[in-house]
């Protein structure tokens, strides 16, 4: 997750850029509306290999145990709701795998976070059974521009 003008990184502490993945990603949940089963976790600091107090910060969760149909109704939901929300979606369509699952990337107007979204059902919808769907899911991928930390705090700690 880089600027996408190559400017220099803005300076930022790593707990304000976890900060701010975490309201985006309940943003996000907040648009799709679903109450399914959330993974636990929370958003994790990636030091860049360049060092000089670079980093980013990736926050990976998902929506699961839901029937095939509810989850591409929250998809769909969220297809709605990022642009009315300061999101820019950038691209919607298949993977390039065998699985073809449908994925959305976006980035946000104002902070330039990226999200990225895959829906993991069967391909053949049959599935409407929450119960039964252990593996059906929808994978949120919410990650920071690169930042640099400020003097004397490394993003190694966060």
């Amino acid at each position: 997750m880089s600027d996408s003008e190559g400017a220099a990184p803005k300076e930022r502490h790593p707990e304000q850029a976890k900060e701010l993945a975490r309201k985006l990603s309940s943003d996000v949940f907040d648009m799709v509306r679903l109450q399914g089963k959330v993974s636990p976790g929370g958003p994790a600091t990636l030091s860049s290999r360049e060092g000089e107090r670079k980093y980013s910060v990736l926050h990976t969760w998902s929506i699961s145990h839901l029937s095939d149909q509810e989850l591409r109704r929250g998809f769909d939901r969220l297809r709605e709701e990022l642009p009315k929300n300061g999101w820019r979606i950038t691209r919607i369509g298949h993977a390039n795998s065998t699985a073809r699952q449908l994925e959305m990337e976006a980035v946000h107007k104002k902070d330039n976070y990226s999200l990225s979204a895959e829906l993991l059902v069967s391909s053949s919808g049959e599935n409407t059974d929450a119960s039964a769907s252990k593996k059906g899911r929808i994978v949120f991928f919410v990650g920071s521009p690169t930042y640099r930390s400020p003097k004397g705090v490394d993003p190694d700690d966060y």
